[in-house]
C-alpha cells in the first residue's frame, strides 16, 4: 500500500474504510476484519489501525463489541451522513481548485457536465 507522505497514515486508513463502507464492500452491521488482519492488508502498524478504528468508533461509524470485534453501524442514516460528508469534502476541494483558476461558477458547472458526459461516452 502506498501512502501520501504529508497525511497521517491512520487518516488515510479511515478514508479507505469509509469508502468501503459507503460502497457496501463492508455491509451495514457486518464485522470488520480483525485489527491484525487490517494491519496486514494496509501494511501498517496495528497501533495505527487501532487509532483509525478508535476514531471511527467515536464517530459511531463502527461499534466495538468486547471479545467479538468491530462492526459497521447498521444505521443507514449515519452511513448516509458519512457519504454526504465525503461528497461535500470532495466537491469543496474541487470547487476551490477551479475557483483558484479564476473559473466562474457557470464555467465550473459547464466543465463538470461536459466531464460527466465524456466519462459516460468513454464507458459505453
Amino acid at each position: 500500500m502506498e501512502y501520501i507522505d504529508n497525511i497521517p497514515i491512520y487518516l488515510q486508513i479511515k478514508e479507505i474504510l469509509y469508502h468501503k463502507i459507503i460502497a457496501h464492500e463492508y455491509e451495514p452491521g457486518s464485522q470488520l476484519p480483525s485489527v491484525r488482519q487490517l494491519a496486514v492488508q494496509f501494511t501498517a502498524n496495528s497501533n495505527t489501525v487501532q487509532k483509525a478504528l478508535k476514531e471511527m468508533t467515536e464517530e459511531h461509524i463502527i461499534a466495538a463489541q468486547r471479545g467479538k470485534g468491530n462492526f459497521i453501524t447498521s444505521d443507514e442514516t449515519i452511513i448516509g451522513e458519512l457519504r454526504d460528508r465525503i461528497v461535500k469534502s470532495t466537491l469543496d476541494e474541487t470547487y476551490d481548485k477551479l475557483h483558484a483558476l479564476k473559473m466562474s461558477n457557470d464555467e465550473i458547472i459547464d466543465s463538470f457536465i461536459n466531464y460527466v458526459k465524456q466519462r459516460d461516452d468513454d464507458h459505453e
